[in-house]
């Protein structure tokens, strides 16, 4: 999984143009096992997620449908995104029998199996999200997710930098070099999905003692989530 995130990872980081971003995008998610995106920034309301994305693989006929058949004020999952505070993955049939059966029948309609979505904020009082799309009834792991959130949040970096001219993320060469042997260890073992907790009895270490080195890392790195510090890292080793 590493492997195809650090792949991504240097795609995702060299694109130079919007349009080179939204086609890297689709490779890289296309890899983690997905067949489209949406992703969705600085929006004042749920609404405009689907209807006006940042950048998406729907074709311009499917958001219309979406739009003309007035889904987006009815959509849980479109709620979901907006409601939950992190990443998660969800099936088409986690809506069948219930409030949103019809929802179930639409996405099932347009071959729709599951999918991931992780929220992404930029500004108080602004929405953020992507999405990605299955067609197969292969379970999503945690792995998937993990690979999924850093994607994400690297495409909400990058969709920054080229809209505002900010420097390219996860740039600085020095980065990782700062960093002791024990906190790159500690990245290792986040780039695996295991907790602080979890790292801390690996390690033979305290809880503490891992939250520290974990708060290091991200100074270090110049980055404000865990997920984004993966990134660094799955763009530096394969």
């Amino acid at each position: 999984m590493l492997k195809k995130i650090s792949r991504s990872v240097e795609d995702l980081t060299a694109a130079e143009t919007l349009e080179e971003l939204r086609s890297s995008l689709a490779v890289a998610v296309y890899r983690l096992g997905f067949v489209n995106y949406n992703i969705s920034l600085n929006k004042r309301h749920a609404v405009e997620f689907m209807e006006e994305p940042t950048l998406t693989t729907w074709s311009a006929n499917d958001l219309t449908t979406y739009a003309n058949t007035g889904w987006a004020p009815r959509d849980p999952l479109l709620h979901n995104a907006v409601e939950k505070p992190s990443a998660f993955l969800w099936r088409a049939s986690d809506w069948e029998g219930t409030e949103h059966a019809e929802y179930a029948e639409y996405l099932g309609v347009s071959g729709i199996r599951g999918g991931a979505t992780v929220p992404l904020s930029q500004k108080p009082g602004r929405l953020g999200a992507m999405t990605l799309l299955s067609v197969t009834d292969e379970p999503l792991t945690d792995d998937t997710l993990l690979g999924v959130q850093i994607i994400a949040h690297l495409a909400l970096a990058r969709t920054s930098a080229l809209t505002y001219g900010l420097p390219r993320f996860g740039q600085d060469p020095r980065g990782l070099q700062t960093l002791s042997g024990q906190q790159l260890e500690i990245l290792r073992w986040v780039a695996r999905g295991k907790t602080n907790r979890e790292i801390a009895i690996i390690m033979g270490s305290t809880r503490r003692a891992i939250d520290y080195h974990m708060q290091e890392i991200l100074s270090k790195l110049g980055v404000s989530s865990r997920t984004q510090a993966v990134a660094i890292l799955a763009s530096r080793e394969s």
